[in-house]
């Protein structure tokens, strides 16, 4: 589908990887590029806005006006909400790609904003959790693909930017300290659990 290209400005495909001196980064680039091409390619080429709302189970989590929310405890504090109930319910419902996309669709831009990347807001307030803080809701495909795809780039840079000592500088985190490594590498972990898989089905959803 796309490569890896180890040069400067030698775009193949989607992604663009350049030459980096810390051995740390290139790492954790190559790790971006697998999660791109086998994860998030699935999560936004040729999203439609009805595969984003379709609901496969009556029980589904989505996105919803407030006024047509159906869980008790939703997250946001505009017009639209997404669904949610504390405690979870036993299991967990599935959700459609809409509520996913407001769980991981600004994660990689958020991740910029910290102190991981040199940013104003610190990983102790909870910038990058959507539980913690509100994240925007998308109520287009469109929308939410541009903004994963743009945060995502802007992820990549920041990566290529750092050296190995930048790599491995500790951060507070919301429960323990972090290098700025490991959060990379959960980021990519979260992108990766909650990504939605392409099916055989008019639409695609997971949880």
């Amino acid at each position: 589908m796309f490569g890896i290209s180890r040069h400067p400005g030698v775009a193949v495909g989607l992604s663009t990887m350049w030459l980096v001196a810390g051995k740390r980064a290139d790492t954790l680039l190559e790790l971006m590029h697998q999660i791109e091409r086998f994860t998030l390619a699935r999560a936004w080429e040729g999203l439609t806005d009805d595969e984003f709302f379709w609901e496969p189970f009556p029980t589904t989590w989505s996105i919803r006006r407030h006024d047509q929310c159906r869980t008790p405890n939703p997250f946001g504090a505009g017009e639209w909400v997404a669904d949610f109930a504390i405690p979870e319910p036993t299991p967990v419902p599935m959700t459609t790609i809409a509520w996913l996309y407001w769980y991981i669709g600004s994660l990689p831009d958020r991740l910029c904003d910290t102190d991981v990347f040199g940013g104003t807001r610190t990983m102790a307030s909870g910038w990058t959790s959507p539980y913690l803080t509100h994240h925007p809701i998308f109520t287009r495909s469109a929308e939410a693909v541009s903004q994963l795809r743009a945060g995502w780039q802007r992820l990549r840079g920041a990566i290529e930017r750092a050296d190995d000592d930048q790599l491995e500088v500790m951060t507070a985190g919301t429960h323990t300290p972090r290098s700025r490594r490991e959060m990379a590498c959960a980021l990519s972990a979260r992108l990766v659990s909650r990504a939605p898989p392409r099916t055989s089905s008019p639409a695609r959803s997971t949880r």
